[in-house]
């Protein structure tokens, strides 16, 4: 039996007991612009699924691809649709004589077929496939477009936390940022070179790249915090992930609880972490399940007040972190960053689809203050009010 046939069943019994349709919104700094490219020269954007259309990435690699001035287009496909228009966005910028490389995973899981399939019509249409490296996933959700401008060229960045897939943006809550930002172009490239060459290039700076820098910055990030608090500063992370299993990183949480840290974690899934007891006193770890898959990776620092802020495509497992190629990536913009900020305090704060883990890993209900807090829903609201 595929259960998830049941989704496709009509209602005629109880249609009240349906979710209300939600719209999906604009995204105001994209919406009346007639090229995002452009756009993105000025400043970064940052779009929030399912909540804002998905329709801004897929104007984003159909622009690029009829785009006179663009000469090469790099993306990594782990998971498509099964009637991907980004895969045939990137075809016909092959067409169209653009110089298109798309590395395709082959061990995707319950996806390898589809992903044979398209890469076998890009191929076909003159779109260079780069498959799986021997022994190591590349799970990032990125993309690098190279246009020619005055006095040289462009690079413009989609970073995302998922799948380049229509579909699964209708369900999943994910980000994805849009940036020309100069450091992160310029390392996304170096990323992409390691994929095509499997050469080590110069260190990261701005990157989180898994295989090269991600666990150990992330140690360092959480030494900071460490550092600061025992010299009696404020210190305080929030993380949010599907997945958290890897001791290494547990055992550094646990560390930074026992000195003085306040650790907020957002687990949607796997949790191998104990909160609430005497070596992790300073922990919470939150479960949210409501009607979208969370599926979104935020690391959050406080760093002396500049609050450092990260998206990702990895969850703290052995194998994202030792097994595959993912990418985290800086919020850099302050309007960007505020943005994410509010929605992650949303999720914190959430007293109705909210709970929270306990030092024997019992599920308590969230406080259910008088002022109701649903996460999705206030996030979709306060999208939809914003200018």
């Amino acid at each position: 039996h595929n259960l998830n046939d049941f989704m496709k069943f009509p209602n005629p019994v109880a249609p009240d007991l349906e979710e209300k349709p939600m719209p999906e919104l604009e995204n105001r700094g994209l919406e009346n612009q007639s090229s995002i490219l452009e756009n993105l020269v000025n400043q970064d954007q940052i779009l929030h699924f399912p909540y804002q259309s998905y329709d801004y990435v897929l104007r984003f690699f159909n622009e690029a691809a009829i785009d006179p001035d663009v000469s090469e287009i790099k993306v990594t496909l782990y998971r498509v649709a099964r009637n991907s228009m980004i895969a045939n966005a990137l075809i016909s910028a092959a067409k169209n004589g653009k110089k298109v490389t798309a590395f395709v995973e082959v061990k995707a899981r319950f996806d390898e077929a589809n992903n044979l399939k398209w890469a076998d019509k890009m191929e076909a249409a003159g779109v260079r496939l780069i498959y799986s490296l021997p022994g190591l996933k590349v799970h990032a959700k990125v993309a690098l477009v190279v246009r020619a401008s005055t006095g040289g060229e462009q690079s413009f960045a989609y970073l995302g936390t998922g799948n380049f897939h229509e579909d699964t943006a209708r369900l999943y809550c994910d980000h994805g940022l849009l940036t020309s930002h100069n450091q992160l172009t310029k390392e996304l490239s170096m990323v992409f070179d390691f994929l095509e060459t499997q050469h080590k290039s110069e260190p990261f700076q701005h990157l989180l790249v898994a295989q090269h820098n991600m666990q150990d910055r992330f140690l360092e990030m959480i030494d900071r915090e460490i550092d600061h608090s025992s010299q009696g500063l404020p210190a305080s992370i929030v993380i949010k992930l599907n997945n958290i299993e890897d001791q290494v990183m547990i055992d550094k949480l646990y560390e930074a609880s026992q000195k003085g840290v306040n650790i907020i974690l957002l687990i949607r899934s796997i949790c191998c972490l104990v909160p609430d007891a005497d070596y992790s006193a300073n922990i919470k770890v939150i479960r949210l399940v409501d009607r979208f898959l969370e599926h979104a990776r935020v690391f959050y620092f406080y760093n002396r007040g500049k609050e450092d802020l990260y998206l990702a495509s990895a969850d703290w497992m052995n194998r994202n972190l030792y097994r595959r190629i993912e990418v985290g990536f800086p919020i850099l913009d302050q309007k960007v960053k505020k943005e994410l900020l509010r929605i992650l305090k949303f999720q914190m704060e959430d007293n109705v689809k909210a709970y929270r883990l306990d030092s024997k890993q019992h599920h308590q209900p969230a406080n259910r203050r008088k002022v109701r807090v649903r996460a999705q829903m206030d996030t979709y609201q306060w999208l939809k009010k914003r200018k």
